[in-house]
């Protein structure tokens, strides 16, 4: 391992364990506070709204990542600047969620609205990242994230300070948590001016984007959603969100390798030896991380379950060993459908992905009345399974080179 790489996965690493660790205990202390009955409407309306979030990024994320890594579209001079589109899309479909949450049942209104605005934050937040690790800033980016989670973790620890705090008063507190990290010099890269100028270039791999986003939240969230609305009990749905939230947590620390095995896959992108070898290393590397985590799960959740959340959620222990089951599936999919990206192969990626997300909300269908969250938990892993082998296809049909829009690209 060079020693750029290891600062890297280090600085990364270590922000990562940060993050996680103050993003589980705010879990445990909101599943404690707020009790499995509440803790089930903020994890339904922190669906509901991450869903909505997709369309507030747009695909501008995954795109300034990108095009910063290898630049192509950030060198087109004729048009405004990726962060500035990416804000004005930002500012537009944030004005749009807020006139829509007055449709949704009046209990849920002011707590989605909070939530709704404290995502248009968050996701600017992910523009600042995205422009940081493009241009190889990883120990930049570190720093920026433990700042972003320190805030919002105060945020809710002030508002949990208040009588009676329920889900609306924890998602002002992210939210003005969010605002002062955004407002620190951290956040220089936001103060552009938002610009609303559609161009093809710019929309249609933000729309590919897109589609990946939705498709992935979607089947990542939508038991949440379902477990909601086909079961009458609100502790199933706490629960679930009480089990999953250990795998989250494993999936949080794999991103940061994901990301550096992703740049380093856009640089070797004109050398089809290099990629393939950078990519059969990093696929043994996922592969070995979830035997690992899926064992040491088995092992450990029961109890870290019953620690964190108390024993009124022992109901989640089981499901955690089926959502286990998952693992083996999410952490290689990682690298393949970074893979994808980098290749300029996002609408495979994007066809498989809504394939992926419409299998699993028949699954859910089909099993959550049946099993209830059992059966959400098996609507995951066979989901993650149909995925994976839908990714691996595509590397065994089209190999590692570029897609053509891409070597296009290149050669302007």
């Amino acid at each position: 391992m060079s020693r750029a790489l290891a600062k890297a996965l280090t600085s990364q690493w270590a922000a990562t364990l940060y993050a996680a660790a103050v993003s589980v205990g705010l879990t445990f202390l909101l599943g404690r506070v707020l009790g499995p009955a509440q803790f089930g409407q903020y994890s339904y309306i922190l669906t509901v709204a991450s869903i909505f979030a997709i369309l507030q990024d747009g695909g501008f994320s995954t795109l300034i990542f990108r095009e910063t890594a290898k630049a192509a579209l950030t060198a087109n001079t004729d048009r405004p600047p990726l962060m500035s589109l990416a804000l004005g899309h930002l500012g537009a479909t944030t004005l749009l969620g807020l006139a829509l949450v007055p449709l949704f049942p009046d209990a849920d209104n002011l707590p989605l609205g909070a939530a709704v605005a404290y995502y248009a934050l968050f996701t600017a937040a992910a523009l600042v990242s995205s422009s940081l690790k493009g241009h190889n800033n990883f120990a930049a980016e570190g720093l920026w994230r433990a700042l972003s989670r320190t805030a919002t973790a105060l945020g809710v620890g002030i508002a949990l300070l208040f009588p009676s705090p329920g889900p609306t008063a924890v998602f002002l507190g992210l939210l003005a948590g969010q605002a002062v990290a955004c407002i620190t010099p951290y956040g220089r890269a936001l103060r552009v001016r938002p610009r609303l100028a559609p161009t093809r270039e710019v929309y249609a791999p933000c729309l590919a984007f897109l589609c990946i986003s939705a498709a992935t939240t979607i089947y990542f969230r939508c038991d949440i959603i379902l477990l909601r609305l086909l079961t009458d009990d609100p502790a199933a749905v706490g629960n679930y969100a009480a089990a999953y939230r250990l795998i989250e947590g494993v999936i949080m620390l794999a991103t940061p390798l994901a990301h550096i095995f992703f740049r380093t896959l856009r640089l070797s992108l004109n050398d089809t030896a290099a990629f393939k070898h950078s990519f059969t290393r990093m696929l043994g590397v996922m592969i070995a991380l979830s035997v690992a985590a899926t064992a040491g799960g088995l092992l450990l959740g029961p109890f870290i379950l019953t620690l964190a959340f108390g024993d009124k959620y022992a109901d989640a222990i089981p499901l955690l060993a089926w959502l286990l089951g998952s693992l083996p599936f999410i952490l290689p999919n990682y690298v393949l459908t970074q893979a994808l990206v980098a290749l300029g192969r996002e609408r495979a990626y994007a066809l498989l992905t809504v394939l992926a997300a419409v299998l699993n909300i028949l699954l859910n269908l089909l099993l959550i009345p049946l099993l209830a969250a059992k059966g959400a938990a098996l609507a995951t892993i066979a989901t993650e399974a149909t995925l994976c082998a839908g990714l691996a296809l595509c590397f065994v049909r089209g190999g590692f080179g570029a897609g053509a829009r891409e070597k296009g690209m290149e050669k302007e």
